[in-house]
């Protein structure tokens, strides 16, 4: 029997299968849970208190450091000279942990991390440094900018050391005056025998509250101012404190036109020295403490993580207008189209920092009727509440 021809036209064509694609996904860190990321906030707390007072010699490290690494010094040269240096018992053990973990094998940064001494700006740009071969250059760039910030912060203090001074004599004025000068001329109020106004009858209750209590309620209100600045720095009433201060004539202009310098340093110089755009915002909301701008910082975040332009982020924002003058935020988003965006960022720094030191030069003459209308507004009360009555007795006198 014959075969049969088969035509290969004629027989179903079966597809070649199709290799199955591999799918990569990455799976996001999760983010701490709110608890985790308090209790590590609190031990951070609690580890920085062993650091108090060591903001000078902080500065004083980096600069060092820059200084000898920039000459070509080893790290591990730089921090042994560092330790012989270093006077105080707490410095020399900042830097031998340092050199300690340093010597086992941890990089620079994370060694610094651990000390909960300085801050996450630092931090970044080390790590930058660290990873990119240009620690040296970077040190430098934080060494420049730390420099600023401590002039800016220096005229600020400045700025407001005569109206602290005021505020402080008129409290003294006022103790004195319920304590010593008060008490005698209820007495003499008392003896008039006529029908004593309002203002009267506060200052007299002022006055016998002063003169049963005294001894105990200055102490007591003393304290209370205390915990008072205590709470307007550390818990959440600094809200309420931070907007007392930026609604404050002179005083909310300095503290605004500082802030924006400070954006500028800070975000400029982590870009400069080659830190990621979202990792730098990140850096500059945790070590931003007003609370109102902090929470802008974290919202630009949200928007420029999910690829937004600042153009775009800034329109997003209602905030924003109120926080940052037009013209800044044009300046901003011009420099991130013309790729210049951390040289545009410095020269905003460089421009606020300049109104800043005009706005502290001229604080005490905006500031100074302000404290004299409230001085003369306490001495005018006073004045009006023993002056009154004793009037009254003349004016009873004369009828009669």
């Amino acid at each position: 029997m014959a075969e049969t021809a088969t035509d290969p036209a004629a027989q179903p064509i079966t597809p070649a299968p199709v290799p199955e694609q591999t799918v990569v996904t990455f799976t996001p860190k999760p983010a701490p849970s709110k608890f985790a990321a308090q209790r590590k906030e609190l031990q951070k707390f609690f580890a920085s208190l062993n650091h108090l007072g060591m903001g000078k010699q902080r500065m004083m490290f980096i600069q060092s450091m820059a200084m000898m690494l920039t000459a070509g010094l080893s790290l591990v040269d730089a921090l042994q000279t560092q330790l012989l240096e270093a006077k105080s018992k707490a410095v020399r053990k900042l830097i031998q942990g340092i050199i300690t973990a340093v010597e086992n094998g941890s990089s620079l940064w994370k060694a610094m991390d651990d000390q909960s001494l300085f801050s996450p700006y630092e931090i970044a740009l080390v790590r930058i440094g660290e990873e990119g071969g240009n620690l040296a250059r970077n040190m430098e760039y934080l060494a420049e900018q730390q420099e600023k910030d401590r002039a800016l912060r220096a005229k600020v203090k400045m700025a407001m050391t005569y109206p602290a001074i005021i505020v402080v004599l008129v409290f003294v004025l006022i103790m004195g005056l319920g304590l010593f000068v008060l008490p005698n001329l209820v007495q003499v109020l008392y003896s008039l025998n006529v029908e004593l106004p309002l203002a009267t009858r506060v200052v007299i209750t002022i006055s016998q509250l002063f003169e049963a209590h005294g001894m105990v309620f200055a102490p007591l209100l003393f304290l209370a101012l205390i915990i008072v600045l205590l709470m307007g720095k550390y818990t959440r009433f600094r809200a309420v404190a931070q907007w007392v201060v930026f609604h404050t004539p002179g005083i909310g202009s300095l503290a605004r036109e500082s802030i924006i310098a400070q954006f500028g340093v800070i975000l400029g110089g982590l870009l400069r020295a080659g830190v990621p755009l979202v990792e730098a915002l990140s850096s500059l909301a945790e070590v931003t403490h007003t609370v109102s701008y902090k929470h802008f910082y974290q919202k630009l975040l949200e928007h420029v993580n999910a690829g937004d332009s600042f153009s775009k982020s800034f329109k997003a924002l209602p905030e924003c207008n109120r926080l940052f003058p037009i013209s800044v935020q044009q300046l901003i988003v011009t420099g991130e189209r013309s790729g210049g965006l951390s040289d545009v960022l410095m020269k905003i720094s460089d421009m606020y920092d300049k109104k800043a030191s005009e706005t502290a030069e001229k604080l005490p003459v905006i500031l100074e009727p302000l404290l004299l209308i409230i001085i003369a507004g306490v001495v005018a009360g006073l004045a009006f509440a023993i002056i009154v009555p004793i009037y009254k007795v003349v004016g009873n006198i004369g009828r009669s």
